[in-house]
Protein backbone atom coordinates (compact mmCIF):
# COMPACT_ATOMS: atom_id res chain seq x y z
CA UNK A 1 0.00 0.00 0.00
CA UNK A 2 1.66 3.35 -0.85
CA UNK A 3 2.16 5.54 2.05
CA UNK A 4 0.32 8.53 1.13
CA UNK A 5 -2.58 6.79 1.58
CA UNK A 6 -5.06 6.95 5.01
CA UNK A 7 -8.26 5.48 5.89
CA UNK A 8 -10.49 8.63 4.18
CA UNK A 9 -8.50 8.10 1.02
CA UNK A 10 -9.15 4.17 1.31
CA UNK A 11 -12.85 4.62 1.94
CA UNK A 12 -13.28 7.60 -0.47
CA UNK A 13 -11.54 5.15 -3.21
CA UNK A 14 -14.73 2.89 -2.69
CA UNK A 15 -17.27 5.43 -2.46
CA UNK A 16 -15.89 6.21 -6.19
CA UNK A 17 -15.83 3.13 -7.13
CA UNK A 18 -19.54 2.63 -6.46
CA UNK A 19 -20.06 6.28 -7.82
CA UNK A 20 -18.45 4.51 -11.39
CA UNK A 21 -20.62 1.09 -10.78
CA UNK A 22 -23.78 3.28 -10.72
CA UNK A 23 -22.88 4.90 -14.20
CA UNK A 24 -22.46 1.63 -15.42
CA UNK A 25 -25.62 0.59 -14.67
CA UNK A 26 -27.65 3.18 -15.86
CA UNK A 27 -25.82 3.14 -19.46
CA UNK A 28 -26.12 -0.51 -19.69
CA UNK A 29 -29.37 -1.93 -21.54
CA UNK A 30 -28.79 -5.65 -21.36
CA UNK A 31 -30.85 -6.85 -18.65
CA UNK A 32 -28.24 -9.31 -18.06
CA UNK A 33 -25.27 -7.01 -17.70
CA UNK A 34 -27.96 -4.67 -15.16
CA UNK A 35 -28.00 -7.91 -13.14
CA UNK A 36 -24.78 -8.31 -12.98
CA UNK A 37 -23.32 -4.62 -12.00
CA UNK A 38 -26.25 -4.84 -9.76
CA UNK A 39 -24.47 -7.54 -8.05
CA UNK A 40 -21.65 -5.78 -7.77
CA UNK A 41 -22.40 -2.72 -6.59
CA UNK A 42 -24.26 -4.37 -3.49
CA UNK A 43 -21.13 -7.03 -3.08
CA UNK A 44 -19.04 -3.33 -3.03
CA UNK A 45 -21.53 -1.51 -0.65
CA UNK A 46 -21.93 -4.57 1.62
CA UNK A 47 -18.14 -4.98 2.22
CA UNK A 48 -17.58 -1.01 2.76
CA UNK A 49 -20.46 -0.72 4.92
CA UNK A 50 -18.59 -3.44 7.28
CA UNK A 51 -15.60 -1.76 7.09
CA UNK A 52 -16.62 1.96 8.32
CA UNK A 53 -19.21 0.20 10.82
CA UNK A 54 -16.38 -2.43 12.46
CA UNK A 55 -13.64 -0.27 12.23
CA UNK A 56 -13.82 3.10 11.24
CA UNK A 57 -16.58 4.44 12.42
CA UNK A 58 -15.82 3.17 16.28
CA UNK A 59 -12.19 4.85 15.60
CA UNK A 60 -13.21 7.97 15.13
CA UNK A 61 -15.94 8.40 17.41
CA UNK A 62 -13.28 7.01 19.75
CA UNK A 63 -10.87 9.63 18.91
CA UNK A 64 -13.41 12.38 18.34
CA UNK A 65 -16.49 11.97 20.79
CA UNK A 66 -18.34 12.42 17.96
CA UNK A 67 -21.35 10.02 18.76
CA UNK A 68 -23.45 12.15 16.73
CA UNK A 69 -21.78 11.92 13.35
CA UNK A 70 -20.94 7.59 14.04
CA UNK A 71 -24.96 7.54 14.75
CA UNK A 72 -25.73 9.70 11.31
CA UNK A 73 -23.22 6.92 9.07
CA UNK A 74 -24.81 4.00 10.60
CA UNK A 75 -28.17 5.19 10.67
CA UNK A 76 -27.65 6.20 6.85
CA UNK A 77 -26.43 2.81 6.38
CA UNK A 78 -29.64 0.89 7.64
CA UNK A 79 -31.77 3.20 5.00
CA UNK A 80 -29.23 1.78 2.01
CA UNK A 81 -29.08 -1.87 3.81
CA UNK A 82 -33.40 -2.04 3.17
CA UNK A 83 -33.16 -0.76 -0.96
CA UNK A 84 -30.83 -3.29 -0.95
CA UNK A 85 -33.19 -5.68 -0.28
CA UNK A 86 -35.29 -4.52 -1.96
CA UNK A 87 -32.84 -4.10 -4.92
CA UNK A 88 -32.14 -8.00 -4.66
CA UNK A 89 -35.24 -9.02 -5.52
CA UNK A 90 -35.37 -7.06 -8.66
CA UNK A 91 -31.82 -5.84 -10.11
CA UNK A 92 -33.51 -4.44 -12.88
CA UNK A 93 -35.78 -1.71 -11.20
CA UNK A 94 -34.13 1.11 -12.44
CA UNK A 95 -36.32 3.50 -9.76
CA UNK A 96 -34.96 1.45 -6.90
CA UNK A 97 -31.47 1.62 -8.21
CA UNK A 98 -31.96 5.77 -8.07
CA UNK A 99 -33.13 5.91 -4.72
CA UNK A 100 -29.79 3.89 -3.79
CA UNK A 101 -27.87 5.62 -5.64
CA UNK A 102 -28.79 8.93 -4.09
CA UNK A 103 -29.12 7.63 -0.78
CA UNK A 104 -25.32 6.43 -1.36
CA UNK A 105 -23.83 10.28 -2.81
CA UNK A 106 -25.47 11.90 0.22
CA UNK A 107 -24.00 9.67 2.51
CA UNK A 108 -20.76 10.16 0.60
CA UNK A 109 -21.15 14.00 0.89
CA UNK A 110 -21.99 13.36 4.54
CA UNK A 111 -18.66 11.75 5.07
CA UNK A 112 -16.74 13.74 2.95
CA UNK A 113 -17.98 16.95 4.09
CA UNK A 114 -17.90 16.39 8.04
CA UNK A 115 -16.67 12.83 9.22
CA UNK A 116 -13.78 12.81 7.19
CA UNK A 117 -12.50 16.91 7.76
CA UNK A 118 -12.68 16.12 11.38
CA UNK A 119 -10.89 13.01 11.10
CA UNK A 120 -7.99 14.48 9.54
CA UNK A 121 -7.86 17.29 11.74
CA UNK A 122 -7.84 14.63 14.76
CA UNK A 123 -3.82 14.76 15.89
CA UNK A 124 -4.85 11.38 18.14
CA UNK A 125 -6.19 9.36 14.97
CA UNK A 126 -3.31 7.68 13.04
CA UNK A 127 -5.61 7.12 9.87
CA UNK A 128 -2.20 5.57 8.01
CA UNK A 129 -2.66 2.71 10.79
CA UNK A 130 -6.27 2.75 10.41
CA UNK A 131 -5.59 2.46 6.76
CA UNK A 132 -3.75 -1.13 7.18
CA UNK A 133 -6.40 -2.65 9.05
CA UNK A 134 -9.04 -1.34 6.55
CA UNK A 135 -7.00 -2.71 3.74
CA UNK A 136 -6.85 -6.36 5.98
CA UNK A 137 -10.65 -6.63 6.70
CA UNK A 138 -11.34 -5.64 3.11
CA UNK A 139 -8.80 -8.51 1.79
CA UNK A 140 -10.96 -11.00 4.07
CA UNK A 141 -13.90 -9.79 3.30
CA UNK A 142 -14.05 -10.03 -0.38
CA UNK A 143 -11.53 -13.15 -0.08
CA UNK A 144 -12.71 -16.17 -2.45
CA UNK A 145 -15.15 -13.46 -4.40
CA UNK A 146 -15.16 -12.69 -7.78
CA UNK A 147 -13.56 -9.29 -8.86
Amino acid sequence: MPQHDDACTLLDEDHNQVARLFEQYKAAHDGAHQKLLARQIIQELRVHMKIEEEIFYPTFEQATGEAGLRQEGEHEHQEARELIAKLQKDPLDAKLMLELEDAILHHVNDERETMFLKARKTKSLNLVDLAVQIEARKSELTAGQPA
